[in-house]
């Protein structure tokens, strides 16, 4: 993506006297200034230059030279915006019409257009944006097309050259409407558009206009056709003529090759937040030291020789979080910011893993084999082997990370010291996959990418061949080959916990745990839904809770953290869900609830009920929420984009059409049902799922089975098993 070093926004408003076509005009002006503003300091932003009202041809002539438009410099991001009364000739020139125009001498006494246009897209700007605001505005086109072969090559070639026509041919300038419409199309791409870099593409611009421009027609009964280009240079190319203005950087706390797996900022500010049961600055919080026991072990892992460690439980039991917790805490990153520095240092010393020590992360979700090892080797620095078939871009990768490990660092730090991050230099190197169980395909997986790593992960030197089992028939085989590097292998998977009626069905199945155990025989296993979990869901509702308007009594909120816990199982999640009720409501109204407790025990589905009933308080239709949530469980990929996709995929599953999809979605994520949902970015676009893939499975399945066909009271239905 390219970035200009200057903007400039030129305005050329010509009005005809009449105080309503002014207003309008300034309307207009409104919002394309606020759009393309200026910025805070000198040099920020785009420089503004306006050519109000001039009254005939020579006054446009002379500010076209004054203004310095054709002298844009090639490092210029260059916007002209021209909003005026306009006509056709009869030679299909078009022409602005000013004060002194005479409609008989257009050619003596009107401007024009292509003038101002040629002067902005003949500068050495790369990126020019015009956008023409006239009657009959898509008349420019024909002359402007025979212009435009007289531009050299490298201006069509190399920028992005833009223009844009508000009006078809018979059609007058859109006044209010067109500031309407602008209006429209910023909001929307504010928050519903979620495009998440900083510049849009001319594309992304012109839907935004058609998606206001048909919110305009059906409010006010009108049939506007809407904006085009009548040039246009690389349509999916992002321009810095475009700023976008739902751009919102994202907090960078660990670095690339982390971040997948890493806690989110809006998590840590969370538990670094003194109402999320910090109880002075001397507390790290429950994120730093909460589940000590599980959080020392993965600790002792990455500080010690090759191997491989299974974090596994139930659904929902926190394989995720103590792995992600790992990660965070190791990137040199986070542990360079000041904003964290200060709760790491509280925390138990030997629960905190080495700066460092975790090199790459990267979650399987919605991944098969080759987009999982290709997302571990390039954040590794790897390269595929192009000497391996071009037809098997699998194996190219397991060559590229075989070389990898069998290379001696020099040679390494040689061909790889601009992409490994340093990676090459380590004796060991440590990769977390987690969500394994989400994986496309789990078992292909394990196959394709792990398997291959196993020699690896057999000790320090890693030159033993760990054997596979008969049940693996048909796996590649590890070769023995020299290795100059080890690997720690840290792997999150769900399973049925043991001695559970579940885990009884599933005797003689080979579950994935069990799929890994065979590949990995000497694997370390630990499991987040062990003895001791009910006392470490006890205390993240504690967290959770103390923040409660009912909370200042800490007895009490401990009380209410242990009746979370009993009635939850082994659910972090389900816990969340509960703490969140009673922190919205009348805490010990609830508590002392029978059938609020009932629907506790059931889980999941009996807390999201209990929310979906009461949706209406946010200003939402319970069947309408029901099916926008629904709708982001079955998104592939990291989720599932808001603008268009989103309300389209919720009126299918609810055969029936949404209106105003949009401000639902907006009272949905500001409302009860949000902790349901997370979001992410995926292909520049923000993208929402459940926040967790119990969620997920159960919004697929909707509608539940009738409430008295399931599970008594104290029981958790078999939709609630890992």
């Amino acid at each position: 993506m390219e970035v200009a070093d200057s903007h400039s926004l030129v305005i050329v408003t010509v009005e005809d006297g009449d105080p309503e076509f002014a207003k309008a005009i300034e309307e207009q002006l409104s919002v394309v200034t606020a759009w393309w503003q200026t910025g805070p300091a000198p040099g920020q932003g785009f420089v503004q230059t306006i050519l109000r009202s001039p009254e005939e041809r020579h006054d446009v002539e002379r500010f076209l030279h004054t203004s310095g438009i054709r002298e844009a410099t090639e490092d210029e991001a260059l916007v002209v915006y021209i909003t005026s009364h306009g006509a056709v000739g009869t030679s299909s020139r078009h022409f602005l019409l000013l004060p002194g125009t005479d409609r008989d001498r257009l050619l003596a006494t009107g401007m024009p257009t292509n003038e101002i246009v040629i002067a902005a897209l003949d500068s050495r700007a790369r990126h020019v944006l015009v956008i023409v605001n006239a009657c009959e505005a898509e008349g420019i086109d024909a002359e402007l097309s025979l212009l435009t072969r007289d531009l050299a090559r490298s201006r069509t070639a190399e920028g992005t050259l833009n223009v844009v026509a508000t009006t078809a041919t018979r059609s007058p300038v859109l006044g209010r409407e067109f500031a309407v419409v602008l209006r429209m199309a910023f909001a929307w791409l504010q928050e519903a558009a979620g495009i998440a870099r900083p510049h849009l593409t001319i594309s992304e611009f012109i839907q935004a206009l058609e998606h206001a421009t048909e919110r305009l027609n059906e409010e006010r009964d009108l049939s506007l056709p809407g904006p085009r280009t009548v040039l246009h240079g690389k349509l999916s190319a992002p321009t810095p003529t475009l700023p976008n203005p739902g751009y919102r950087p994202k907090p960078q706390v660990v670095t690339r090759a982390r971040e997948e797996v890493a806690a989110t900022a809006e998590e840590l500010e969370y538990w670094l937040d003194r109402a999320s049961g910090r109880a002075s600055r001397d507390d790290p919080g429950w994120y730093f030291s909460g589940r000590q026991d599980i959080n020392r072990r993965l600790t002792s892992f990455v500080r010690g020789p090759a191997g491989v460690l299974i974090v596994t439980g139930t659904a929902a039991s926190g394989k995720s979080a103590v792995l992600a917790r790992a990660v965070t805490l190791s990137d040199c990153a986070f542990r360079a910011s000041p904003r964290y520095a200060e709760a790491v240092s509280k925390a138990s010393a030997d629960s905190v893993p080495d700066e460092g020590s975790i090199h790459v992360a990267v979650s399987a979700r919605n991944r098969g084999p080759l987009s999982l090892i290709e997302a571990i080797g390039t954040r590794m620095g790897c390269e595929p082997d192009r000497t391996q078939p071009a037809t098997d871009p699998v194996r190219q990768w397991q060559e590229g990370l075989r070389a990898f490990f069998t290379t001696c660092r020099e040679t390494c730090q040689e061909t790889r010291r601009e992409t490994c991050q340093g990676i090459c230099r380590e004796d060991i190197v440590t990769v977390v996959v987690d969500g394994l169980d989400e994986s496309a395909d789990a078992v292909a997986c394990i196959r394709d990418v792990l398997v291959p790593v196993v020699a690896f992960a057999g000790g320090p030197g890693g030159t033993g061949r760990i054997p596979i089992p008969a049940q693996t028939s048909g796996l590649p085989t590890a070769l023995p080959l020299p290795a100059h590097r080890g690997l720690r292998l840290l792997i999150g998977v769900r399973s049925t916990s043991p001695g559970t009626p579940e885990a009884a069905v599933a005797t003689g199945l080979r579950g994935l745990l069990q799929e890994l155990l065979a590949v990995f025989p000497a694997a370390q296993v630990v499991r987040t839904d062990g003895e001791g979990v009910q006392a470490d869901i006890a205390a993240y509702a504690a967290a959770l809770l103390a923040g409660a308007a009912w909370g200042n009594d800490p007895a009490v909120v401990t009380a209410a953290a242990q009746s979370v816990a009993c009635h939850v199982g082994r659910s972090f999640l389900d816990a969340r869900l509960a703490a969140e009720q009673l922190r919205r409501g009348d805490g010990a109204a609830l508590l002392g609830d029978p059938l609020w407790l009932s629907q506790l025990d059931r889980g999941t589905v009996g807390l999201f009920e209990q929310d979906l009933d009461r949706v209406t308080d946010d200003g939402l239709n319970r069947e309408e929420a029901l099916a926008l949530l629904r709708a982001t469980a079955f998104g592939l990929g990291r989720g599932i984009p808001w603008a268009q996709v989103w309300p389209a995929v919720a009126e299918e599953l609810l055969s029936a059409r949404i209106d105003h999809a949009d401000e639902k979605i907006r009272r949905l994520l500001g409302g009860r049902l949000a902790g349901y949902l997370t979001h992410d970015v995926e292909d520049d676009h923000v993208v929402y799922r459940p926040a967790h893939e119990r969620l997920g499975a159960m919004l697929r399945r909707w509608p539940q089975q009738p409430k008295a066909t399931r599970g008594m009271k104290g029981t958790r239905g078999a939709d609630e098993s890992g």
